[in-house]
């Protein structure tokens, strides 16, 4: 196996615009180097002053160089039946599918990143910018922002990770180019590359212009790959075949895509989020008074009939937080079913359990206890904003919950929140509340301890 170890600098516009003005490629088997080709290339337009700065690179310095179209032939060549890697794969492969998109061709190779290869194989670093990692590192890197420079020093990070790849995984860290040949023939495949990697949902169409498919993600752009690249169910093959269509929205706060995701498949219902079961809140939290007149606490599969106190995409989730509120609120294992034997419970032979189990608790003092869970779950009644982050670093993304009830969602500009909270009611999106929003918001508080809260 080859490796075409790569590192460009551009022009630096908006990323959709950006030109290529230096290039270079170390031709690399893992062990050593085997061939480099570097080359200056003249953008066609000026380079602003500030990448003149950050790279010593000037419009005298590429006048008389090669333009893309010169010397695309010559890459495709040296990189042709090899692993393309670069620090920070997505900016450098992304440009140069751009720069050959331009020329009517569609550049494509497997992929991998030493950026998020090193938090793998060399792990505790405070920082993985090809600067930091290179300095706790010992590898020389004279002329950063220099493609030449910054290669060679890619190439030495690659021979590092090469060498301490001792389970042989390194192929596990190669990222295969999406195959269009498997696609449906409508589905535009470059618009991919302007989707971003951030947080959001995305939905799928096919042929009809029908919605079959919603999903939320932190990387959304990563995520509908894994859909394209997906055969390992007859389902999976289905549904990629069938998408002719993709629409994305960036939410910023993971909160609101939960939020938001939940709310667009219970309005369209799509035919494949129906077939899978993770996408609905199919199980919940119910509470029931047994003969002794303690409440006990369970969690099972929704009936129709059903209305539980809270829900969960599956029982494992369920107890999941079951279990951490037994812990916060002094509960007993039996009494919430996470003890299957009669008498006494775990918790208790070790002091956690007051004793509920074997009648040393009155039921009037253990009732009291889930009571105060049961009204912690419903936010106690109080009106409050959840703040998180924003679509982009001028706005916060916020959740409304008015007596306690959900209520919406929004956007607000940074500076217009900072002159009081309650500027939020000219950016909210109203929203109806059910017990799921309710679900997602409480997991989302108890996962998420950068969610920041505002009492109205």
């Amino acid at each position: 196996m080859k490796f075409s170890i790569v590192d460009i600098e551009t022009t630096g516009d908006k990323p959709v615009n950006f030109k290529v003005i230096e290039i270079a490629i170390i031709l690399h088997d893992g062990r050593k180097e085997l061939d480099r080709y570097t080359s200056f290339v003249n953008p066609g337009e000026r380079i602003s002053p500030f990448i003149s700065r950050l790279t010593g690179i000037h419009d005298s310095d590429v006048a008389d160089a090669p333009k893309f179209f010169e010397i695309a032939k010559d890459i495709v060549e040296f990189t042709r039946d090899t692993v393309f890697v670069a620090h920070n794969v997505s900016f450098d492969y992304g440009v140069l599918r751009r720069e050959f998109r331009r020329l009517g061709y569609d550049y494509r190779l497997p992929h991998m990143c030493t950026v998020s290869t090193s938090r793998i194989l060399i792990p505790g670093h405070k920082s993985y910018g090809l600067k930091n990692i290179t300095k706790a590192l010992n590898i020389p890197l004279n002329g950063h922002h220099r493609a030449i420079a910054d290669t060679e020093a890619t190439a030495k990070l690659f021979e590092m990770l090469y060498e301490r790849d001792a389970e042989n995984e390194f192929k596990n860290f190669i990222k295969i180019e999406i195959n269009p040949k498997v696609l449906h023939p409508k589905l535009e495949v470059d618009l991919l590359d302007e989707i971003p990697n951030k947080v959001g949902i995305y939905k799928f169409f096919n042929e009809r212009d029908e919605l079959i498919y919603i999903g939320k993600s932190i990387h959304i752009r990563k995520r509908i790959e894994q859909h394209l690249k997906n055969s390992k169910t007859t389902k999976a093959i289905e549904m990629r075949s069938q998408i002719a269509r993709i629409e994305h929205e960036l939410t910023g706060s993971e909160l609101i895509a939960l939020l938001l995701e939940s709310s667009e498949i219970k309005k369209h219902q799509p035919i494949h989020n129906r077939a899978q079961r993770t996408t609905s809140f199919s199980h919940g939290l119910y509470a029931v008074e047994d003969q002794g007149g303690y409440i006990n606490l369970v969690v099972k599969k929704n009936g129709l009939a059903d209305v539980p106190l809270m829900t969960f995409t599956s029982v494992q989730n369920g107890k999941k937080y079951l279990e951490y509120w037994l812990q916060e609120f002094g509960l007993c294992q039996r009494l919430c079913h996470l003890h299957k034997s009669s008498g006494a419970c775990f918790n208790y032979t070790i002091k956690q359990c007051e004793g509920a189990c074997v009648g040393e608790e009155s039921s009037a003092s253990y009732n009291n206890k889930v009571k105060e869970l049961l009204h912690n779950l419903n936010f106690e009644g109080e009106s409050f904003l959840i703040i998180d982050k924003g679509r982009n670093s001028k706005e916060y993304g916020f959740v409304l919950l008015d007596e306690g009830i959900y209520s919406g969602y929004g956007f607000i500009p940074r500076y217009i929140f900072k002159r009081g909270t309650s500027n939020y009611k000219k950016f909210i999106q109203r929203k109806k509340s059910n017990r799921d929003f309710q679900s997602i918001i409480k997991m989302q508080l108890h996962k998420n301890e950068k969610l920041e809260i505002f009492q109205l």
